[in-house]
């Protein structure tokens, strides 16, 4: 959906055409739901967190101005209230992370690889876990939501400069901590920290 249309669709509903909603609903929920799921790692925790961020929107929409797309805005809400939601539990989210993004490749079929790529996940959804905050977000949204430096600068409210450097950090932070594991069966976390990495 472009932004003209969206914003159209959001006019008609300030004008009392509310049925409009489960137009804007079926464009965004699909994407929603995926950056839900990455960030928490369960499926039901993924639903809660939408259906919240679409209550939020339904109130939002009839003083809504169009300064962002709605889209920018609905990751604002689901980031922040997973976000919330760890703080809460007291625990970290668990990512599925794919392992191309990583530059760990898969192995071939059968019982053997099927193990050790069981393995290879594990391993990155601990390193992903890991991450200081601002990277990991920077890293699912570039990966896993497919946008652009502009797009997650949006989203996180800052420059492409430093959404940039974000990923990087978390590129090379990953790395990092999966070095031990893939080389000599290190537990994650027990490399050291990059020279003068500044947390994020």
């Amino acid at each position: 959906m472009g932004r003209g249309r969206e914003e159209e669709l959001v006019r008609e509903f300030q004008a009392g055409k509310t049925d409009v909603f489960d137009r804007l609903m079926s464009e965004l929920q699909g994407r929603a739901f995926s950056l839900a799921y990455y960030w928490t790692g369960s499926r039901e925790d993924a639903l809660d967190l939408v259906q919240e961020a679409f209550v939020r929107l339904w109130k939002t929409l009839p003083s809504w101005k169009p300064r962002a797309g709605l889209y920018t805005w609905l990751y604002r809400v689901i980031i922040n209230l997973a976000k919330d939601r760890f703080r809460e539990a007291g625990r970290r989210g668990e990512v599925p992370i794919r392992e191309g993004a990583l530059g760990v490749s898969s192995p071939g079929p059968g019982p053997a690889a099927e193990a050790a790529a069981r393995e290879t996940g594990e391993m990155i959804v601990k390193a992903v876990a890991a991450l200081p905050p601002r990277q990991k977000e920077v890293f699912i949204l570039r990966h896993y939501q497919n946008l652009s430096i502009k797009e997650i600068a949006r989203v996180q409210g800052t420059t492409p400069g430093a959404a940039k450097a974000n990923l990087f950090q978390a590129l090379v932070k990953l790395r990092e901590l999966l070095k031990p594991r893939l080389e000599g069966g290190g537990p994650i976390g027990s490399a050291g920290k990059t020279p003068g990495e500044e947390k994020r």
